[in-house]
């Protein structure tokens, strides 16, 4: 029992870990762009990219990594990825332009492998840990955020390293995440490959039945806009509290304990709908968000502790039910691959689109409101779509 309980937490620190290692070092670059722009002269658009790159990616990268998994294997691949981002993260900080660009682009296939391929890994374990890695693979997530944002400065500062130092010490909680991943599964990268991982590949298990399932889509879609909520409050929070006469530094604040607030709650949406509550939790995950729109509308800055205490719950609620529902519906890991391919695509597109959106509304009408009110519709329809996917995900279980 002491062994299972050993391997048990093993499996859980290396999903935490190697979940951080997908935020970590693209969040951690936003607090030191300037200092970035200060040393190198690169302008607003070329900085952009050194964030965006690693999120394309993940669109040219998904379709192609379960096919990668099935001719390598699975956890090997995750390995491999874990390695690209941190030789990417240390090579990124080299002085250099090649080098700068070089680390981005290893970086980035590291980020869209692991995305993909973290979620199949999930699935393959048993029934009885599987909703606990769900449940710390999507806390992670808000995690990360949380982490970057809050240490980046005081690391650089303690250090004294300047920027370059400080993404290289990032990279220390890659290498910490591949070393327990090789724990975890046994993989002996030095080996040679022979044959992917033994595991059943019913005909649902393809690529190519999954773009055409449509339940697939849904669950794409839920996962989606949980991802524009996320990347939307993130970009354009702070400016709508600092239109609403808020101080940036105030407002930067509050944005920020939604990334923390989430933390709980992501952990326990996967606990909560093993216990046979994926039709309730489903639709209501959103509905925080919703609420928090409306409070922001009705009172501005007022109650804006409250609106972000709604949002940071269900940012929280919505990160674990997308990912289980990936989880879930899949019916073998090879079918988690090829689903986690079509909604993290998708999601990555739509979380593109989102901040655009909310900018562009408020470059046009000097006003946050309507902007407000097209995130609320959107979260709106998260709600009902979630009617449907919290259906047949229950019938899954």
């Amino acid at each position: 029992m002491a062994q299972t309980k050993g391997a048990t937490l093993i499996g859980i620190v290396a999903t935490l870990l190697a979940a951080l290692s997908l935020r970590i070092p693209t969040i951690s670059l936003g607090p030191l762009l300037p200092d970035i722009r200060t040393t190198t002269g690169y302008g607003e658009t070329l900085l952009s990219l050194l964030t965006s790159v690693p999120l394309a990616m993940t669109l040219v990268i998904a379709p192609v990594a379960p096919w990668i998994a099935t001719q390598l294997g699975r956890n090997r691949v995750i390995s491999l990825a874990l390695i690209a981002i941190a030789a990417g993260t240390s090579i990124r900080s080299l002085p250099g332009d090649a080098a700068l660009i070089t680390g981005t682009l290893l970086l980035g296939l590291g980020i869209a492998v692991g995305t993909v391929l973290l979620p199949a890994a999930i699935s393959a374990e048993t029934s009885s840990l599987r909703a606990r890695l769900t449940g710390t693979y999507s806390m992670a997530l808000s995690l990360g955020p949380a982490l970057a944002l809050g240490l980046t400065i005081p690391i650089m500062h303690t250090t004294g390293l300047g920027w370059r130092g400080t993404l290289a010490i990032w990279s220390s909680c890659t290498v910490l995440a591949l070393l327990c991943w090789l724990l975890h599964t046994g993989i002996n990268l030095w080996a040679p490959t022979t044959t992917a991982q033994p595991e059943p590949a019913p005909k649902t298990s393809g690529i190519r039945t999954a773009v055409t399932d449509f339940r697939v889509w849904q669950i794409a879609l839920y996962l989606g806009i949980t991802s524009i909520t996320f990347y939307t409050t993130s970009t354009w929070l702070p400016t709508t509290l600092v239109m609403d006469g808020m101080s940036p530094g105030a407002a930067g604040s509050y944005a920020a304990i939604i990334n923390i607030v989430a933390i709980p709650f992501a952990f326990i949406a996967p606990l909560i709908i093993r216990r046979g509550y994926a039709r309730v939790l489903a639709p209501l995950a959103p509905v925080g968000a919703i609420l928090g729109v409306v409070v922001l509308l009705s009172t501005g800055t007022a109650q804006v502790l409250v609106s972000v205490l709604l949002f940071g719950i269900s940012q929280g609620l919505c990160l674990g039910v997308s990912y289980d529902q990936v989880v879930r519906y899949a019916s073998s890991p090879k079918h988690a691959a090829s689903v986690s391919a079509i909604t993290q695509a998708f999601g990555v597109a739509l979380a593109a689109i989102g901040p655009f959106a909310y900018g562009a509304g408020l470059e046009a009408t000097a006003s946050a409101t309507i902007s407000l009110i097209g995130l609320g519709l959107v979260v709106v329809l998260q709600m009902l779509l979630g009617l449907r996917t919290g259906t047949f995900i229950a019938q899954r279980q």
